[in-house]
Parts: C-alpha cells; structure tokens; sequence
C-alpha cells in the first residue's frame, strides 16, 4: 500500500527577505515503513517551499516478507562480522532474518533471485552500478543532509525564537501545512536543537550497512568485497558514537524523522534483542574492527 505526502509551505515572516523557492530533490534511499522486505524504499522528501503551490512527493511502498530458508547452523562469526550484523539487526529481526549469519540470510540461488527483484523494486538497483551509486548516495547524502537543510530553513524562518509550545501555531500561521505536518515539523525541529546536525546520522549509516548486505545476498558484490566494504563503513561509523545504545538512538531517530511516526515499535525489538541469550549487541561496540576473512 502506497501512500503520498504533501511538503509544500508558503508564508511571509514579519520583515524577513523572502527566500528563494527551493526544492529538494527526493531521496534515492528507499524503505517500507513496516520494512517487511528488508529492502527501505524512500519515505520522504520534504520540501520548504515559500509561496509555492501544495503538491504531493515522497513516497512508501510495501514489500513482501521473505522466511529464512532451512539451512544448517550458522558457524560462529568473528566479533567484526558480529558487529556488522548488530548495526542491521532490528530489520533483520523485523524481517524474520537471522542475525547470527552474515547478511541475515544464506547466499544461495533462491535468495539471489528474492533479493534482486527487491532491489530493485525498492531501490532501483539493478546492477553493479546502480549498486554502487545508490551506496555512495547514503554514505555522503542520505536523509541526514536533507534533514539538516531542512532545519537549517526553518532556524532562518525563526523558529527557533518561538516557544516550543507555540511552534505548532507558528508553522499553521506561515506556513501552507495540515495540524499533522506541522506537528511533524515541530518535532523534527527539536531533534535538531537538542542533537544537531549529526541528529539523525546513525539511520543513513545502518542503512548503508544494511544495503552492502543485500547486494552480497543479490551477487552484485562478492562475499569478500561485501565484508570489505562493510568493515570500511563500519570504521566509519564507530568513531561517531560511544555505545550500541547512542548509535541506535542516532537511527530510531532517523527512523522518526523518515517515517513521520514513534519509533517505539523499533525501540521495542531492539530492548527485545538485547534480552536474548543470542544478543547480537553482545559484541562490544568498541571492540577492534579488523579484517578477519
């Protein structure tokens, strides 16, 4: 089931200079809200137009869920790879996917054909190339740049001169928005106050994780090149954030902003997964990343 969203504003503030119209383009990176593909479709694209007209854009889709094969037990994974899948877990485990094996699912023929069609329903991928494009779009763009200049426009607007409890009222008076989008916004703004620009980081970064799996589960990247380009991002994001928990925050939050919902259903796998004897957040999140394979 698809849904669209409206993200057009218009407004005049007291004496400022009226901005530019500006239209940011949609995301490449797709997700379906319930993310029962393992495969994210892009959610939204929201736009803060001035004295533009309303108009629809960003989107959802929905995806079939995939069952783990029959297949042997895993072998036990070195505390690298372990941490790999600890980054994706809780769409791993929304998706009925194994955390203990690298990627969630066995690499076989079966899985290659699912995750091919997925990808490409779900990301446009559907080579090497778009492959890799649609990687470099998260690891440099992704939401969070989207999110921050959004931010940024409404700070220029004033509201951060506004009370909180005014801002609700603040964005219906100048800005064209439904009671709903507008509490949206208010919230999505007091992300960005409280944790800046790096509010949401951790979404695009679990995300860009999770991607390299799938292109390994559709054969576009080898298990090798796979492991390799997952420990690159993994020593990316490890230096951004000090726990499990503050990395996590970074994506649920990610996930709020994208989704214009609570994370609490997310939240609640991931308290979920740390009670299991199988934790996969075991693995400490320190623990030295290193090349293993």
């Amino acid at each position: 089931m698809k849904s669209k969203k409206s993200r057009a504003f218009a407004g005049i503030f007291l004496c400022l200079v009226l901005f530019a119209a500006l239209s940011l383009q949609g995301c490449k990176g797709k997700e379906d809200k319930k993310e029962t593909s393992g495969q994210e479709e892009n959610q939204k694209d929201k736009d803060l137009d001035q004295d533009a007209p309303e108009e629809e854009d960003g989107e959802e889709g929905a995806g079939e869920e995939a069952s783990l094969p029959e297949e042997e037990a895993p072998a036990e994974l070195p505390d690298t790879v372990r941490w790999f899948n600890a980054s994706y877990a809780i769409l791993t485990e929304l998706n009925g996917w194994d955390y203990n094996i690298f990627a969630g699912l066995p690499a076989n023929d079966m899985v290659k054909e699912m995750e091919i069609q997925s990808l490409e329903q779900w990301w446009s991928v559907t080579d090497r190339q778009s492959a890799d494009e649609t990687l470099d779009w998260a690891l440099t763009e992704g939401h969070r740049t989207e999110f921050v200049e959004n931010m940024q426009q409404l700070e220029q607007a004033g509201m951060g001169e506004v009370a909180p409890e005014g801002r609700k009222d603040f964005m219906l008076a100048n800005f064209q928005v439904t009671e709903e989008e507008a509490q949206t916004y208010v919230n999505d703004y007091a992300m960005y106050e409280q944790y800046g620009a790096g509010a949401i980081d951790g979404w695009d970064y679990c995300r860009a994780m999770n991607l390299v799996s799938f292109y390994y589960l559709a054969q576009y990247y080898t298990e090798e090149e796979a492991l390799d380009k997952s420990l690159e991002i993994a020593k990316t994001i490890q230096p951004l954030f000090t726990s499990w928990d503050e990395l996590v925050d970074s994506y649920l939050r990610g996930y709020e902003y994208w989704a214009d919902e609570s994370s609490q259903e997310r939240r609640s796998v991931y308290e979920d997964l740390k009670s299991r004897e199988d934790n996969p957040y075991e693995v400490d999140y320190n623990t030295t990343l290193e090349k293993v394979w």
